[in-house]
């Protein structure tokens, strides 16, 4: 009877542990397994794929983080506890993909007006499928940063099929705010005189960041640096033109529309107009206090990946 008893509480003892696992914090936030892929676009180049998966158990979603101009992927995938947002996401039980964009990083350098939202959207393609076959999913999430944001539009109007839910955190709708125009004409003027790359200087990254840890710039440009020295000019004709406005009344998935307070890249009152001509069913505007352009760096980061876990599980 007393063996009986014993194997009876420790059956008992084992359950609990199983299902009270959820509540620890080690069960919540498994540890990271990253591996690295190269993906052969059909319009050229090879574009680097970086994937987070969880490690103890069966991911509930998958997310496509596509980065804005300053960085490629290390912008999701910076090695600072608390701001990587991959992580984060891994840690809520997501398969994350983060990539460089054609000419960053580990990605092939292509001609820099070849660096539009258009040709990135066709790279972003590529990886789509690449994403679908390996994670045996028909629709996945994507979660777009300033130029991101644009290169998202592009995949999902051209190839609605490919997204389930979008975030788009920065888009610069028909115009850019007054205090950067003349920095983008300028960009603009050279990408179309043949000056196609520009020194990186991620160092800049701070005047697009509200409030900030002085730490996290600091490791954010040392990797940047190392990694992607030049950035093409192509993006900024795109910022000038408004050349992606016309897709937004094309998408029809949900979408969430996240701004900084303090943008000083983005007009907000021209990002609203863009939110308005959505015409997806299910859409969302949210204004982050305290935030600029840089989103998922500044001090309000937490928030932000907070609200793109919401969005995405819903």
């Amino acid at each position: 009877m007393k063996r009986t008893l014993i194997i009876v509480g420790l059956v008992i003892v084992s359950i609990s542990f199983f299902h009270g696992c959820a509540g620890l914090d080690v069960c919540k936030a498994p540890k990271p397994v990253q591996t690295e892929y190269m993906v052969k676009s059909p319009d050229g180049p090879t574009i680097y794929v970086v994937r987070k998966a969880p490690y103890q158990y069966k991911p509930t979603k998958v997310v496509l983080l596509i980065p804005w101009v300053k960085s490629g992927s290390t912008v999701y995938n910076l090695p600072v506890k608390g701001y990587n947002l991959m992580d984060y996401l891994v840690s809520k039980g997501f398969v994350t993909y983060a990539v460089d964009h054609r000419s960053y990083g580990k990605s092939t350098k292509t001609n820099g007006l070849d660096v539009s939202a258009d040709n990135c959207g066709k790279d972003m393609k590529a990886v789509a499928d690449f994403i679908q076959d390996k994670e045996n999913v028909e629709k996945i999430n994507v979660v777009g940063l300033s130029f991101g944001t644009t290169i998202s539009l592009s995949l999902a109007a051209n190839y609605p099929e490919e997204v389930e839910r979008m975030v788009l955190m920065g888009l610069p709708y028909k115009t850019v705010n007054d205090k950067v125009k003349k920095a983008v004409h300028t960009l603009s003027h050279m990408a179309e005189t043949g000056k196609t790359f520009v020194p990186s200087n991620p160092v800049s990254a701070k005047g697009l960041w509200y409030k900030y840890d002085e730490n996290v710039l600091n490791k954010f440009v040392e990797i940047v640096e190392k990694r992607t020295p030049e950035i093409p000019t192509g993006p900024f004709i795109d910022a000038r033109d408004g050349r992606h406005a016309k897709y937004v009344p094309m998408i029809k998935c949900p979408i969430l529309f996240m701004l900084g307070e303090y943008e000083v890249f983005v007009d907000l009152e021209d990002a609203l107009k863009g939110f308005k001509d959505c015409s997806s069913e299910k859409k969302a505007y949210m204004l982050v206090g305290n935030a600029s352009h840089g989103l998922v760096l500044e001090n309000s980061h937490d928030l932000v990946f907070r609200t793109i876990y919401g969005w995405l599980s819903d």
